[in-house]
């Protein structure tokens, strides 16, 4: 074992000047002193790299998170303002009683109302992307039953008018068809 004042006299040769072989290896207390601070030093800094890579990824998804839920609240809005359908949302979505009422509306804002009376307003895009997932699968099938029920009438009244159309276009033909004595005078 090496003396304190050996250990400084090692420490304080040139590094230039050859050195013995007990100078050359260090004893094991020294080896651990001297690594020690550096291996920590560098797992230190290695962790912190790792930490602000991994806050910078975070900080990205939450960025895409944001433009997601708004790229989704503006495609809904376009469909559902176009139809001018509001729909029913389950209120254990939200964590609400069940006698609580949450209608959305075609603008997606979600008017809740509880039995106590108290109403509030909130936006579509305000919420987690857990409980906008919840709302999008909740109300879809609500949506394409409103669609499928509106396309039915659509088609119902398109067909009456083209028939009614086509009737109105046989009277107008018989007219032209009409000699000229039977026809009224316009005056």
């Amino acid at each position: 074992m090496q003396s304190a004042e050996s250990t400084k006299s090692s420490k304080s040769i040139d590094p230039e000047t050859p050195s013995t072989t007990e100078q050359q290896t260090p004893s094991t207390t020294e080896q651990q002193t001297t690594t020690e601070p550096t291996d920590v030093n560098a797992k230190t800094l290695a962790q912190l790299n790792t930490l602000m890579e991994e806050s910078l990824q975070i900080y990205e998804l939450e960025d895409q998170k944001t433009n997601v839920i708004d790229d989704l609240h503006n495609a809904l809005q376009v469909i559902t303002e176009f139809l001018g359908f509001s729909t029913n949302v389950h209120p254990s979505i939200f964590n609400l009683p069940s006698d609580a009422t949450i209608t959305m509306l075609p603008n997606l804002k979600l008017i809740i109302k509880l039995v106590n009376g108290k109403t509030e307003t909130k936006n579509f895009s305000d919420y987690a992307p857990e409980v906008i997932t919840q709302i999008v699968e909740y109300v879809t099938p609500q949506l394409l039953e409103l669609i499928k029920v509106q396309k039915s009438y659509l088609t119902e009244k398109i067909t009456f008018l083209r028939t009614a159309t086509k009737q109105l276009n046989t009277l107008s033909q018989l007219k032209e068809n009409l000699p000229l004595s039977l026809v009224p005078k316009e005056e």
